[in-house]
């Protein structure tokens, strides 16, 4: 009776572990895939394609969270738009790329992944166009992880998980 006591206590240890284990895997999965899916999006956006960020980026109903409150696109359409827009004034002041280079990256759920840090973008000839703070939500729908919400702040803040 004691032996089966002992192995019954070993089994669900090792399950609960395994659970554990593997809730940190899919989360640290998650992140990189968000990750990658994030460069190429900043990728898209330095080439100033608006159609690509629109069609497999952004989800259609982003909600953008400033300074003078919310934003709420209402389609592809809106969003590629709003995309245009923002490269459109950039480009003729000599952007060339963006970079978040120390991206806090979490996971607070298996459907949620959060970017956050900061911005700065670079001029043609190298030098910096400015810095500012973002934070991007990502969520997984039946299309892959998309970006749900965009939070513009100050450079030196960073939105993410605790622990």
């Amino acid at each position: 009776m004691a032996i089966r006591t002992s192995l019954a206590g070993v089994a669900t240890g090792a399950l609960l572990i395994g659970l554990a284990t593997g809730g940190v895997i899919g989360r640290q999965s998650a992140e990189a895939d968000v990750r990658a899916l994030h460069d190429l999006y900043y990728g898209y956006f330095a080439d100033g394609r608006a159609d690509l960020i629109a069609a497999e980026i952004y989800h259609p109903n982003r909600m953008e969270f400033g300074a003078g409150g919310v934003a709420i696109s209402t389609g592809r359409d809106d969003v590629e738009a709003g995309m245009r827009r923002t490269i459109d004034g950039l480009v003729p002041r000599g952007y060339d790329h963006s970079e978040i280079p120390d991206a806090s990256i979490c996971a607070p759920n298996p459907g949620t992944v959060i970017v956050s840090g900061k911005v700065t973008r670079y001029l043609k000839d190298g030098g910096v166009m400015g810095e500012f703070g973002a934070t991007y939500i990502y969520g997984r729908t039946p299309d892959g992880w998309r970006i749900h919400a965009f939070i513009g702040h100050d450079a030196e803040t960073a939105v993410g998980c605790v622990g």
